[in-house]
Parts: C-alpha cells; structure tokens; sequence
C-alpha cells in the first residue's frame, strides 16, 4: 500500500530513502535527491540498497533519549509486495544497542544488499 502526496509520483527504479515513521505507523518514504518525503506506505520493495545511519543523529538520541529521524534503507523503488518474500532474513536498528543494521538471528552488521522489503515496520533483507 503506497499513499504518495498531492503531485508527487515515484518510479520504478527511482532512487528513495526510506524510514520508520513512528507517529504514522508506517514507512516514510523520501526522495534520495531532494530528501523531501513524496509519500508513505508498506510493503515497499528496493534494489541495491545501502543501510545508512547518520552518526550524529544517534549520538544525539543516545544524549537525550529522544527519538528522531537519522536511519535510512536507501535504493532503487522496485515496487510494490504484501507479503513477506522467502529467503529474506529479517534485519533492525536500535539506537540504544546497535550501531548499524544488524541481521536478527546473527548479530552480524549489514551495509547493504541486493534487494530489501519493508512491511509491517520491519526491514528485511536478501543479500
């Protein structure tokens, strides 16, 4: 499900960030070069994705123990699921244990990957 802003579009292919939005309960998603949000929704689906997170934005949130907004699943639009896809492993990040995206069932941090499905307020990845 994708609700994007009056005027806005996104393509496939499009290059997107994307993160949680914890007061719409859903995904946030951002234009890659303009960094405006064009739209929100779940079950988005990217391409050669990049898991950035901003070092003095989790500083800042260790300090004062405020959520905001300094995580991102950055790639390319690939679409649209509503279900969760096989042989993706479930991955997170939290500013208070973690330093970057680690995968759930190994702990082993994750840079990036070849396609990435967020839903549900998760994050999966395939690598």
């Amino acid at each position: 499900m994708l609700h994007l802003r009056e005027e806005q579009t996104i393509e496939i292919g499009q290059k997107i960030r994307v993160y949680r939005n914890l007061h719409k309960n859903m995904f946030s998603i951002q234009d890659a070069t303009t960094k405006k949000v064009i739209g929100y929704g779940e079950g988005i689906l990217l391409k050669n994705v990049k898991f950035r997170v901003q070092k003095k934005g989790q500083d800042k949130v260790r300090k004062t123990q405020q959520k905001s907004v300094h995580a991102f699943v950055v790639g390319e639009f690939a679409g649209i699921k509503t279900e969760v896809l096989d042989d993706y492993e479930y991955i997170y990040y939290n500013p208070y244990t973690t330093e970057k995206f680690v995968i759930s069932v190994t702990h082993e941090e994750i840079d990036e990957c070849k396609s990435c499905f967020l839903i549900h307020n998760k994050c999966y990845a395939k690598s």
